[in-house]
């Protein structure tokens, strides 16, 4: 593998027999565009099968992980066939267990538990994604850029801006970070402050002596978020 390589392909479910299978597609969803957008790209699994070149050399020359929504894993054993062994291999049943019990197969309407379960699996997938990366760094000893074909909706989501110390700030994904922020039902009040100031930081660096200017900026913009506005811009 080249030593410019530092992108992890993720090959997700393309099922819709279970709930399993659309909550494999959200939560990759979540992890190009907010857990790690700067580390991940997707690939295509109908065009990967289907006998697409870009897709089967990017998995060849890349670290790759597969999520699948049951045992059957298509995903995995298609890439393995198509272009070798995979990096990780993960399995929707296996992480949520019975938390995908009542689940839908439409993300339509979805109900609590069905975004927590979409979370739990980001997240799994997220610390994955870490793993094969110092895996491939230590293993490579470089970290550049990568090249190769991916799918257009690996771009990430725009990020937000605060006004920090005089300063503009982005942090990236801050409308989906106040969406899950809303989702767990952290009040938009000087109470959810702490606990809105945790979850930016496991998406964004804050330095500790900025952490007060952050609260009231974050506060304010989840107020406006919570009261039909979006994310600042």
């Amino acid at each position: 593998m080249s030593a410019e390589i530092t992108k992890v392909g993720i090959i997700c479910c393309s099922g819709e027999a279970i709930a399993e299978g659309t909550i494999s597609r959200l939560a990759t969803r979540r992890v190009l565009e907010l857990l790690r957008p700067n580390a991940t790209v997707t690939l295509c699994l109908p065009l990967f099968l289907a006998g697409n070149e870009g897709e089967r050399n990017f998995a060849k020359t890349h670290p790759t992980i597969t999520i699948d929504g049951c045992d059957k894993q298509c995903a995995k054993w298609g890439t393995e066939e198509h272009s070798g062994p995979v990096s990780a291999a993960l399995v929707v049943t296996d992480i949520l267990g019975t938390q995908a019990t009542g689940c839908h197969r439409s993300s339509r309407q979805a109900s609590q538990p069905e975004k927590e379960a979409v979370w739990a699996v980001a997240e799994r997938i997220a610390a994955e994604v870490d793993s094969v990366m110092a895996e491939t760094e230590l293993r490579d000893g470089a970290t550049a850029q990568a090249d190769g074909a991916h799918c257009s909706c690996s771009s990430p989501i725009p990020g937000g801006k605060l006004a920090i110390a005089g300063a503009a700030v982005t942090i990236p994904g801050l409308s989906l970070i106040f969406e899950q922020c809303a989702e767990r039902n952290i009040p938009a009040d000087i109470t959810g402050c702490a606990a809105l100031l945790d979850t930016v930081k496991i998406y964004h660096r804050v330095p500790p002596d900025e952490e007060g200017e952050y609260r009231s900026a974050l506060l304010a913009a989840y107020q406006d978020f919570r009261n039909g506005g979006k994310a600042a811009r």
